[in-house]
């Protein structure tokens, strides 16, 4: 199904080819046209329907609905789509219950696609979960959940714990926020972290935090770059 033939479908026919299309992804660079068409429907038709999905009991069907919602409409200045606060609503309905890893993590996603400042403390529960879907979700989130002001200590702490998680993808979204990501944080609070971390990690570890520091432009992180520096 091209772009085309996805924006003139019906409902029905995109909530079946989405479905196909997410159970066959194999990489996040599959095109998905069905469910991008979806995502632009933000009508109450769709939003319902995808809320009715988190309760199916295919994990695929779930995952289904819980990626409709993470980007249902476009948002407003705030951050805000159409359907922000029923979809907030709807999965912390269904995350307590949520058996399957891989649905889970999409579901901490959709909070953090909403901003979901509420759920904080839920998702913070997660930090330490078996799957790595799991805690690699809670990583990207994090930020978009804590205070914009100032970035809480618990939010720093389990940011501090994910920066040295197993999965070279954890520890790197989980690097990324600490340092480009963190609100009202001193210069001399991330040189700890950063000391800290580089004798603590391995070769590999160290070189990850070089890459944050050096590689990312206007991004990167220059207490970080001076403070490898000087290890």
């Amino acid at each position: 199904m091209g772009v085309d033939d996805a924006e003139a479908a019906t409902d029905d026919e995109l909530f079946q080819r989405a479905l196909f299309e997410v159970s066959t992804e194999e990489t996040d660079d599959d095109p998905v046209p069905a469910l991008v068409a979806l995502q632009d429907r933000p009508t109450s038709h769709v939003f319902e329907r995808a809320v009715r999905l988190l309760a199916h009991e295919s994990p695929d069907e779930r995952e289904l609905g819980a990626r409709i919602l993470r980007e249902l409409g476009r948002p407003d200045g705030t951050g805000h789509r159409p359907f922000t606060t029923k979809t907030i609503k709807a999965i912390l309905a269904e995350m307590p219950d949520e058996p399957d890893p891989w649905v889970l993590g999409w579901m901490i996603s959709v909070l953090d696609y909403h901003y979901a400042r509420e759920a904080l403390d839920l998702v913070l529960s997660y930090q330490a979960h078996t799957a790595q879907p799991v805690r690699f979700s809670v990583a990207a989130a994090l930020p978009a959940l804590a205070d914009e002001e100032h970035t809480e200590a618990r939010v720093v702490e389990a940011l501090l714990t994910l920066s040295e998680d197993e999965n070279d993808s954890v520890r790197w979204y989980a690097l990324y926020a600490l340092f480009n990501e963190t609100v009202g944080i001193t210069d001399a609070q991330k040189t700890a972290w950063a000391n800290t971390l580089a004798e603590r990690g391995s070769t590999e570890r160290r070189a990850e935090l070089r890459k944050i520091a050096t590689t990312l432009d206007d991004d990167a992180d220059s207490t970080l770059r001076n403070a490898l520096e000087q290890a």
